[in-house]
């Protein structure tokens, strides 16, 4: 066998170094003083602070220091456990709602309440992640985020020109920090498996406690909620949410209503496919039950499109837990779907399917469309980013149609071709051998289906929706970078 030459070897390793693409990566997170800093200390601080402030019983302050000091957890876990930032965001979502229910309850009720600006605050955090030196190829933004972000922008815009108000900052906030959000996670692909542990663990719990809870809350209402229940309906005259009352509730959860807490169960029953946890099946019977409680039609279609788009190219291990879990939720509406104080509402609301002509939400979509079809054709610029929900007296029902009113012609069109980028771009895995991804590109398909009842980009659903849109970029990265690096030990072992 021929002897290699030592210099001929080393250069060659060297050169291949310096000719791959990920080069100034270094997987292994660097040590920073910062670290030391503990996260139970930070959150035991904000804790003490905020029972402080309880207990003196100001309201005003109570509901200001609520978001101040969720931002500055967010903005400590940032630094300090940017995979722990990722769950606690996603906690926030999930259960600042409950909180404005329980300082209502204790101060009185507020419509426009600021302690639901902690999420948003907590997940504009984010965008730091454009600003620091320490990110890596922060230019090689994907399409899918820069023409998203333009015609948010655009919207924004137009809403200032029209009505320059808070209204359209805190619409720039909804719309914004979710993306942000998902930019964050494709830069940080580095870190796709933690993410990926961190995101199927959060879910896991999600689905149980939320599940849990949603079940307590249809069987035996808490006081906060039929408090707030009660006040809701007396301002807006809007019985989507059921009655304050047991077995009479549309179950929204720890969220603020019905729609977003089905997103979120339905996210969570697809990520419970690839989790391996002794809480799984308790986990699936809880949300799965309280999913079918929210009563959200769309949301049920939607999940069955999902499931459908996973059950198409699957492994036979992911088809038997689908059957197995599918059997176990059977077995567990049995008595649920048995009892006569819960069977009529479930029933009926299935009935609908076969009836869709005399079904009167069916029929009032519909009648929506035909009247704000020429609305939006005599707006092409839209009316700018906002709370608008009503238009004409008529509520707007359809994630199009708010789009196109938020965001005009140019905004929609932007945003949908951002979209579609996504699923043009060659930078997407094969996803044969990753379930997780797979899994999340059903999360995507069935949020977008979705749009026709329901805006899928903003707020909690936005958020997930955004965040896969992340994984999915940051996992084709993770990949190649994997890729390269096992190409080049063959390399240097053949040398």
């Amino acid at each position: 066998m021929e002897e290699q030459d030592p210099t001929n070897c080393s250069r060659k390793a060297a050169s291949l170094i310096e000719a791959s693409t990920f080069h100034n990566l270094v997987l292994a997170e660097p040590r920073d003083p910062m670290r030391s800093v503990s996260p139970v200390f930070v959150f035991s601080v904000c804790f003490a602070a905020l029972a402080a402030i309880w207990m003196v019983g100001n309201p005003r302050i109570v509901r200001v220091a609520i978001p101040g000091l969720f931002f500055m957890v967010a903005l400590c876990l940032y630094f300090v456990r940017p995979v722990l930032y990722v769950q606690y965001t996603l906690w926030i979502w999930f259960l600042t709602p409950l909180l404005r229910r329980l300082v209502d309850l204790r101060f009185g009720y507020m419509e426009s309440n600021v302690v639901l600006l902690a999420p948003f605050l907590a997940t504009a955090v984010a965008g730091l992640t454009l600003i620091l030196p320490a990110t890596q190829n922060r230019w090689r933004i994907p399409k899918v985020f820069i023409l998203c972000t333009l015609g948010i922008v655009h919207g924004f815009v137009i809403g200032m020109l029209l009505n320059p108000s808070a209204e359209a900052v805190y619409g720039l906030l909804n719309w914004l920090s979710p993306l942000l959000f998902g930019l964050h996670i494709y830069f940080n692909w580095s870190r796709y498996r933690q993410y990926q542990k961190a995101i199927c663990n959060t879910f896991l719990m999600g689905a149980f406690v939320l599940g849990l809870y949603g079940l307590f809350q249809f069987f035996a209402p808490p006081a906060w909620d039929t408090y707030w229940l009660t006040n809701v309906q007396y301002q807006s005259l809007n019985p989507a949410f059921g009655q304050p009352e047991p077995f009479a509730i549309r179950v929204w959860s720890t969220l603020h209503s019905p729609t977003p807490f089905a997103n979120v169960m339905m996210a969570a029953l697809f990520l419970l496919l690839v989790v391996r946890s002794p809480l799984k099946f308790p986990a699936a019977v809880a949300g799965g039950l309280s999913f079918l409680l929210s009563m959200v039609r769309t949301a049920w279609v939607s999940w069955f499109a999902g499931l459908f788009f996973i059950l198409r190219k699957t492994q036979l291990r992911l088809l038997v837990q689908i059957v197995v879990i599918a059997l176990l939720l059977l077995v567990a509406l049995w008595p649920l779907a048995s009892d006569p104080r819960v069977s009529p509402v479930i029933g009926d609301r299935i009935k609908t399917f076969t009836d869709l002509g005399h079904d009167e939400s069916a029929l009032a979509r519909l009648n929506m469309y035909k009247k704000l079809g020429a609305e939006i054709l005599d707006h092409p610029f839209g009316f700018g980013l906002s709370n608008m929900t009503i238009i004409q007296n008529i509520p707007i029902d359809s994630g199009l149609v708010l789009t196109a009113f938020s965001l005009g012609w140019t905004g929609t069109l932007l945003f949908l071709f951002g979209i579609v980028s996504l699923y043009l771009s060659r930078y997407r895995i094969n996803s044969d051998h990753d379930e997780f991804i797979r899994v999340g590109r059903a999360i995507l398909f069935a949020f977008l289906l979705e749009l026709l009842s329901f805006n899928i980009f903003v707020n909690v659903t936005g958020l997930i929706f955004w965040m896969f849109i992340g994984l999915e970029l940051g996992a084709f990265q993770f990949a190649t970078f994997e890729q390269s690096q096992q190409t080049f030990v063959e390399e240097l072992k053949a040398a």
